[in-house]
């Protein structure tokens, strides 16, 4: 079985960017056109978001700016609903709330990262802690299935999450994440 999720415009609406949303083929005797959404820049999701769309874009540049200098080529960040609509190169991660995709506070860039890359998600929480909302985060962790993700990097030290056993000590957590310590002005 497979999911299939469609953007139906009604004949009032205005005209959508053609370079955005591509005519999708039609399924058999349906009389509604179809479409697929594609993202190839950044400013595609610029576009897409002033439509209502919900994603976001995932910068390297966002992750340094909040304390933990990397590099990596942009991640489009998006609900789970329109995944099967979407039509790009660049990396796909997905939320199950839309609200998240759509409107992205800093918790949700903190889940993003943990799905990215557990590590860098565990330093933007040491680094930015005063800034966050430990309950949402806690929150968008379990809405997002990740408690086992956020255990391997001992999130539970932080949040109401269950400690698992394979959970590394302290120490090695701590030292790792002094190793990438931002160094001179982030941008």
């Amino acid at each position: 079985m497979k999911l299939d999720v469609s953007l139906l415009r009604s004949p009032g609406e205005r005209a959508l960017p053609r370079d955005l949303l591509v005519r999708d083929s039609p399924p058999a005797h349906r009389p509604r056109e179809r479409f697929a959404i594609r993202v190839r820049t950044a400013d595609d999701v610029e576009r897409l978001r002033a439509l209502d769309l919900p994603l976001f874009l995932l910068r390297d540049e966002d992750v340094t700016m909040l304390g933990y200098p990397m590099r990596f080529p942009p991640i489009l960040v998006a609900a789970r609903t329109i995944e099967p609509a979407l039509r790009s190169d660049l990396r796909v991660l997905t939320f199950a709330s839309e609200e998240a995709a759509r409107n992205p506070r800093l918790e949700d860039i903190v889940v993003a990262m943990l799905q990215f890359d557990p590590l860098a998600a565990r330093a933007l929480l040491e680094r930015n802690r005063d800034l966050l909302d430990l309950r949402r985060l806690t929150k968008r962790v379990y809405q997002e299935d990740l408690e086992q993700v956020a255990a391997s990097v001992r999130f539970h030290d932080a949040l109401d999450i269950p400690a698992t056993g394979d959970a590394p000590p302290r120490e090695s957590i701590a030292r790792l994440i002094r190793a990438n310590s931002p160094r001179g002005v982030l941008p």
